[in-house]
């Protein structure tokens, strides 16, 4: 006789994590990376990503203060240095600050030898990107 409390499952009952959810970052997933960089008036990588290995992005940060108005943004370029996407772009009013919280679900994948960085576009416009992620 079933309990009087049991939850009635509709689908699939979940299981463990990993048989669910195929890219789960466990602590045996990968080397786990967590980086940061700040910028004024010019570019900063945040990371590179290692020979033979894979980033996955789980999570990017973008912050800043604004002394004056101007763009800033968090970007990947590949090993060229040319630009292929960008994470989060912003521009801000003078005397202002905002924060651009980015996850992936699933994680970004990210080839070796390519960067996320970021770039501030002029000086006082102050940046601080932060990310999150596994190479495998």
């Amino acid at each position: 006789m079933p309990e009087g409390n049991m939850m009635r499952w509709v689908g699939i009952r979940p299981t463990d994590p990993r048989e669910a959810i195929p890219i789960q970052p466990y602590a045996d997933f990968g080397t786990q990376i967590a980086c940061h960089t700040s910028a004024n008036n010019q570019t900063s990588i945040i990371h590179t990503v290692s020979n033979g290995k894979n980033l996955y992005l789980c999570t990017a940060t973008l912050s800043c203060f604004l002394t004056v108005t101007g763009n800033f943004c968090m970007f990947v370029r590949d090993d060229s240095d040319t630009t292929r996407y960008y994470i989060a772009y912003c521009r801000r009013q003078a005397d202002d600050g905002i924060c651009i919280p980015v996850t992936f679900s699933p994680p970004l994948v990210i080839p070796e030898g390519w960067d996320v960085c970021i770039w501030s576009g002029a000086n006082g416009v102050q940046i601080q990107g932060f990310i999150f992620g596994y190479e495998v």
